[in-house]
């Protein structure tokens, strides 16, 4: 079989597949840094439908194929080898994998950091909730609007807001020193009120808040024309928004730091770390759980001519693919910050 992927669509990482393992010698990058993380796919099932989910059609493709709890122990105690100290937990909706908690118990036993991205489907539930937060140590919640009527409608699901806020509330009440973060997925329709998302987020107790891009990729793929905000838009209001936030650090995912005015450091393309992403993919004839190593965060990112001089190219990866392929505006680009004040950073 093979999954439904954007046209032009490349990874720029190194792979290997379960039948080639990489053994256990550690992991170190083109810039000496070690790989250290490890994003785990526990599903390939959701109870939402976000407009903009990235997984979409590999959840559709591989939602036959369940990860089973001999794979993901066999994935974590050979990445715990080889040096990885983090895994981040996602899917689908990882909280309803069945084994959900047995692989929180392994990822302690083998000293990792455990991380999950989740919508609080199961974290909202008082008995989950006390027999998983012991054995994470941080969250990302994926809340996408001030309220319920934003947040829902993008969400797909009547009650979502209400339940990740409830699982996020849950959270930060009853375990103290928890990682209390939030993904925030901006698109054309919910720009506009990304300022009182943030400040209801920093309200709440937030730590970071990650505001991503839509990216080009599953269904956002199939609408990005009508789902994806356009440059200029991103450059009038995202310099507004560190404002609202009091005391959460905010990271911008998915656009280029001149794009963010003088708030260019709080881009995330300068706090990514490098990671093995481990989840099914597509082989000749069959489909393999295969490891994807990623050492800068550049995927579907590409640098537009404009880039071409600029000082942070280096570090700053560009524009999504998909708007040079389209031909959108790219006058907001902004190569070093002139015009903007932005020479220092």
């Amino acid at each position: 079989m093979s999954a439904a992927r954007p046209p032009g669509f490349v990874r720029s990482a190194t792979q290997w597949s379960e039948l080639d393992p990489p053994g256990d010698t550690p992991w170190i990058g083109p810039h000496g840094r070690p790989m250290e993380r490890l994003e785990l796919h526990l599903t390939y099932r959701c109870p939402e439908r976000c407009v903009f989910c990235s997984e979409d059609h590999r959840m559709r493709d591989y939602a036959p194929y369940p990860v089973t709890w001999g794979r993901v122990a066999t994935v974590l105690r050979m990445h715990a080898a080889r040096g990885v100290r983090a895994v981040h937990l996602t899917g689908g909706e990882p909280t309803i994998h069945p084994q959900f908690l047995d692989v929180l118990r392994l990822c302690k036993k083998l000293g990792l950091r455990t991380s999950v991205g989740t919508i609080g489907t199961m974290l909202c539930r008082p008995d989950f909730a006390a027999e998983a937060l012991p054995l994470l140590d941080e969250a990302l919640f994926s809340i996408h609007g001030p309220d319920a009527e934003t947040h829902d409608a993008v969400a797909g699901r009547a009650g979502s807001f209400e339940r990740v806020m409830a699982a996020f509330r849950r959270a930060r009440d009853t375990k103290p020193g928890f990682g209390l973060f939030a993904n925030t997925v901006l698109t054309a329709g919910t720009l506009g009120r990304l300022p009182e998302t943030v400040a209801h987020l920093d309200a709440e107790g937030a730590q970071l808040i990650v505001i991503s891009n839509t990216s080009p990729e599953g269904a956002a793929w199939d609408a990005y024309d009508a789902l994806a905000p356009r440059l200029e838009d991103l450059a009038r209001v995202l310099p507004t928004v560190p404002a609202r936030a009091r005391r959460a650090t905010l990271r911008f995912f998915g656009v280029p730091m001149c794009i963010l005015g003088p708030h260019a450091l709080l881009s995330n393309d300068l706090f990514w770390d490098p990671r093995v992403t481990v989840e099914w993919q597509s082989a000749p004839g069959k489909v393999a759980f295969t490891g994807i190593y990623s050492w800068a965060p550049d995927r579907r990112r590409v640098h537009a001519p404009a880039c071409a001089g600029c000082s942070r190219n280096r570090v700053c990866m560009g524009v999504y693919d998909a708007m040079l392929e389209r031909g959108w505006s790219l006058d907001a680009l902004r190569p070093d910050g002139d015009a903007q004040g932005l020479s220092g950073g």
